[in-house]
């Protein structure tokens, strides 16, 4: 909250959405409602993350929308960079930022250092916006009809939503300065379901992409061995076996989360209008 109170480019406006937390979060946010006109807090229990999206998008009353995640930090001028990028041409209708890994462990450390993209290795035409970092114009959301509300709990909702915006021949362009920090997983379990949602989310929406991490804008196979060499390089043995065991645990859930998304892929359709239509 207060890294994005604080952004260099004020926002306009701040419409968070709480899907029901239990942790005080709701709480802590109405703190701020009367300190700062421009936050709408919008308490809704048992939405998905989908829905959340759609929701704050609906309450939004500018043209141009940019998203952000809980738990992440922003620089001051992420904002204010990653609108130039969405501004600098009439015709792009979006702009893409970037975001790093924050570890604050040797797990977490390695978990970034294998699974971010990486800057170094990025081609920027293949990579995707992250929810965390994005921003669009409302028209793109209207015309695609939101965020895909009928996925697991709504996970992968931001990939999907710009695959159907590439398909749609809508204008990307990349922010690479507009970055924001996001801590990884803290432990195997946490990490595992991640990507057990991840690719099941996937497998049933389709998105083969998000499988191998092309979203990352890099060759998944490059991307590893590379990262892998720069522990090799650097005498760092022990970090080096945590990934290799990291890596075991995330093929693990993305196959397990693949096979459940198959099960799953023929009991759920996806629904061509979302609640705004029906509003």
């Amino acid at each position: 909250m207060e890294s994005l109170l604080t952004q260099s480019r004020a926002p306009d406006e701040l419409i968070i959405v709480d899907g029901g937390s239990t942790d005080g979060t709701a709480e802590l946010l109405r703190t701020y409602v009367g300190r700062h006109p421009c936050l709408n807090v919008i308490a809704l229990p048992n939405i998905n993350i989908a829905e959340g999206r759609n929701i704050s998008i609906m309450n939004a009353r500018y043209a141009y929308i940019a998203s952000a995640d809980a738990g992440v930090e922003y620089p001051k001028k992420w904002l204010e960079n990653l609108v130039r990028a969405l501004e600098s041409d009439p015709a792009i209708d979006v702009a893409s930022g970037y975001f790093e890994p924050k570890p604050e462990t040797r797990f977490e450390a390695c978990v970034g250092n294998l699974l971010y993209p990486n800057q170094n290795l990025m081609n920027w035409s293949k990579f995707l916006p992250h929810g965390s970092s994005v921003a669009f114009k409302k028209k793109v959301w209207e015309e695609l009809g939101g965020y895909a509300e009928w996925l697991p709990r709504g996970i992968g909702e931001d990939t999907h939503f710009f695959l159907r915006a590439q398909k749609a021949g809508y204008r990307f362009a990349y922010a690479t300065d507009a970055t924001c920090y996001w801590r990884p997983r803290r432990n195997f379990a946490e990490l595992f379901k991640q990507y057990f949602l991840y690719a099941k989310g996937a497998c049933i929406s389709r998105s083969s992409r998000t499988f191998v991490f092309e979203a990352y804008g890099a060759n998944p196979l490059v991307l590893t061995i590379k990262n892998l060499g720069s522990l090799v390089r650097k005498g760092r043995p022990l970090d080096f076996g945590l990934s290799i065991l990291i890596l075991s645990v995330v093929l693990m859930a993305k196959i397990t989360g693949s096979i459940v998304g198959l099960m799953q892929r023929g009991h759920r359709s996806p629904q061509t209008k979302n609640k705004k239509d029906a509003t």
